[in-house]
């Protein structure tokens, strides 16, 4: 055999033990300077490395009109305001969001993060942006901006559509009568509304916007509701707007008539509780489980049984993901939550609900309530209570430059209510949250 000298030896070492071809690929192995060849430490992947960068960042402040909605607190606004933001790379991909229009400056102060980078590095995104709203923002127009480069749909990249269309709710509002908008102010007028949206949209479920007539008042509303449509599903919302014996109460006199669940009947964790101890209807929240630190406490005091969903204020669509499979380990169930929105939000939203399995509740939406729209097109439509996906890439939406326009000259527009809600109930708290019954 013949007998191999050192540098021979280590040669056929480095091709035999680790697959290199010679003794300077194995020393370029444990080169720390070697960016982008395999070497000691953490490798760099073999695959070629998106190299896109975000040129360009706007959010733009809009507003469209509404209707005189009332909640325990307060009538809605002339106009709801949305912030949109918009996301260019280098190389001419778009992606969109949409957030509140609270959330501008929280989405102004993330510019210099975002800026620069690459569309793809979202958990960089995620560390480097604290506030949830603004994060989830750019988390969302990422995502739309990836859809669009591989050609494909927001679902995708979320894991996939579990389902092809998601179901939504009615949500039925009394809606306090103006001298340019509909009276919905009695609880047989609620009650129509909710058969109206069923034959014009196809909803069979119902989230009713509570606290604001007396709860009996609500109660009869409720059994209107039932009697018009007997295998409909019923939910009430009075945003804590009732004391623990009032919400006891309620639910000891809607309990016969079969209520899918009460969201947020009473302020704070232990007053959930305390109802949830004494009544066989789930209790849902979207009030007093929004963050992390709040789920092991409503563990131990038993507080809730289903936790609603929204990617705006959770912070985007995987960290929704992340809370849902919580909600898995814990058995609770999942609905959808929402706001005043656009049609941005609502392919959002649909998309986020068709991946996730354990959205099991149908959701609810404030989309039927809106007018005017941003997206390019016809608004997205509602067939048998259902929003199919969007076909397009990534969101599969785009903004229509016209209607822009007219939504942010809205803004100037946007005016409060409060002297017709004064005229209407003396009574009524103005952006006061308590316990009214």
């Amino acid at each position: 055999m013949e007998k191999l000298n050192r540098r021979q030896w280590l040669n056929a070492t480095a091709v035999g033990i680790s697959g290199l071809s010679s003794l300077d690929e194995m020393a370029l192995a444990f080169d720390s300077k070697a960016f982008g060849e395999k070497r000691s430490g953490t490798p760099q992947a073999g695959r070629p490395r998106s190299k896109m960068k975000i040129s360009s960042f706007k959010a733009t402040l809009v507003a469209s009109p509404d209707f005189a909605l009332l909640n325990s607190w307060n009538v809605h606004d002339t106009h709801f305001t949305r912030t949109i933001l918009e996301l260019e790379t280098a190389d001419g991909y778009k992606g969109v969001a949409e957030v509140s229009g609270g959330s501008l400056k929280d989405l102004e102060a993330t510019r210099e993060t975002v800026l620069g980078r690459d569309p793809f590095e979202i958990e960089y995104f995620r560390q480097g942006i604290k506030n949830p709203g603004a994060f989830g923002a750019v988390e969302v127009a990422c995502l739309d901006i990836i859809g669009k480069v591989i050609n494909r749909r927001a679902v995708d990249l979320i894991g996939g559509a579990y389902r092809e269309a998601a179901p939504y709710s009615a949500y039925i509002f009394f809606v306090m009568p103006t001298p340019d908008g509909p009276d919905y102010s009695t609880p047989e007028a609620v009650a129509r509304q909710f058969v109206e949206f069923n034959k014009k949209y196809g909803f069979t479920s119902c989230k009713f916007k509570g606290g604001v007539l007396a709860p009996d008042k609500e109660i009869e509303a409720l059994r209107i509701m039932r009697a018009s449509m007997p295998q409909a599903k019923l939910r009430i919302d009075p945003n804590a707007g009732w004391g623990v014996e009032t919400s006891l109460r309620v639910a000891k006199a809607v309990e016969s008539i079969g209520m899918e669940y009460l969201e947020d009947p009473t302020p704070g964790l232990d007053g959930m509780a305390e109802v949830r101890r004494q009544t066989k209807i789930p209790l849902a929240t979207n009030m007093v489980v929004t963050r992390l630190e709040h789920v092991a406490p409503a563990i131990q005091k038993g507080s809730i049984d289903i936790v609603l969903l929204d990617n705006h204020y959770m912070g985007g669509l995987n960290n929704v993901r992340y809370w849902a499979t919580i909600c898995e380990a814990l058995n609770w169930g999942c609905s959808g939550h929402s706001n005043n929105h656009l049609g941005i939000s609502m392919a959002t939203m649909t998309h986020m609900n068709c991946a996730i399995s354990r959205v099991a509740y149908h959701a609810d939406t404030h989309y039927p309530w809106t007018t005017q729209d941003i997206i390019k097109g016809p608004m997205l439509q509602f067939k048998e209570g259902k929003m199919s996906l969007p076909e397009g890439a990534g969101l599969g939406i785009e903004i229509d430059p016209d209607k822009m326009a007219t939504l942010k000259e809205n803004v100037k527009r946007v005016k409060n209510r409060h002297d017709l809600l004064r005229k209407w109930d003396p009574q009524y708290p103005l952006d006061e949250h308590k316990i009214r019954w």
